[in-house]
């Protein structure tokens, strides 16, 4: 699912999703809507937030993101550090750093992704750069000293990490659903985000309140499917406070631990 959730959904989405199934094949022949403009005066976020994040399997903790933005002027930096823990750092250890920049300016759009991710027998080093007025985009694998471009057909594309926070940007209502362009691997590809619901919920250490029910499928140009559960504080932080991710190898959730 595009690695759907750099952190607080690719934190474990990097591997192939499962198959598809009848939610993301109707998503698919819905004619695309886009999100509102983004009013870059009043984020949901604000410089150096911190927001720290636990992913378990089957109630079994599995390992911690955390995410930083930061505001450079001109533009938005935000980067995810991750790492596992518990059972998977003995059978299968890894960390990882993901870094992407926003901006400049208007509209709201990726101009950069990079990661790195140290895995067993698996190194990745690879940086991705957007240029909007040649309608491209170029991936540097620096693991294999290989460069490859690809056309990028839409005026402003996200990575899966500004995703995430473009996702806290504008009203929601239920029943809202926004069209969002994504690049990840040597593509441009889409998510279509949908809202569920405006429900009170508890969810760990976080009171009951009112969330706001988000469910992202993959949209054209993918070739796996998953399910995206992602619920959000109803209020001016639009803070992420739990996730569900289900693809090949089961059922994750994602919580969050800290704000900062």
């Amino acid at each position: 699912m595009m690695r759907l959730l750099l952190g607080l959904v690719c934190l474990l989405a990097a591997s192939p999703l499962v198959q598809a199934n009848a939610a993301g094949d109707a998503q698919d022949k819905l004619p695309p809507l886009p999100s509102p403009p983004v009013d870059f005066a009043h984020l949901p976020w604000k410089d150096g937030e911190s927001l720290t994040y636990v992913v378990s399997c089957y109630k079994l903790l599995a390992a911690q993101g955390i995410f930083v933005a930061h505001q450079k002027g001109d533009h938005w930096e935000f980067r995810l550090d991750l790492k596992s823990l518990s059972w998977v750092d003995t059978f299968y250890p890894f960390t990882s750093v993901f870094w992407c920049i926003a901006g400049p300016g208007a509209p709201w759009r990726s101009v950069e992704y990079g990661e790195f991710r140290f895995e067993p027998k698996r190194v990745i080093k690879e940086r991705t750069r957007i240029d909007y007025a040649a309608h491209l985009g170029t991936r540097e694998d620096w693991a294999r000293g290989k460069t490859t471009t690809y056309p990028i057909a839409e005026p402003a594309v996200d990575d899966v990490g500004t995703m995430l926070y473009h996702l806290r940007c504008g009203p929601w209502k239920a029943g809202d659903r926004r069209t969002i362009y994504v690049y990840e691997s040597d593509s441009e590809k889409q998510a279509n985000a949908t809202c569920d619901a405006i429900e009170t919920k508890a969810f760990g250490t976080w009171p009951a309140q009112s969330l706001i029910k988000l469910t992202v499928l993959p949209g054209k140009g993918t070739r796996h499917r998953g399910n995206l559960v992602l619920w959000m504080t109803n209020d001016a932080r639009r803070l992420p406070i739990h996730a569900e991710i289900a693809f090949k190898y089961g059922t994750f959730d994602i919580d969050l631990a800290a704000a900062k």
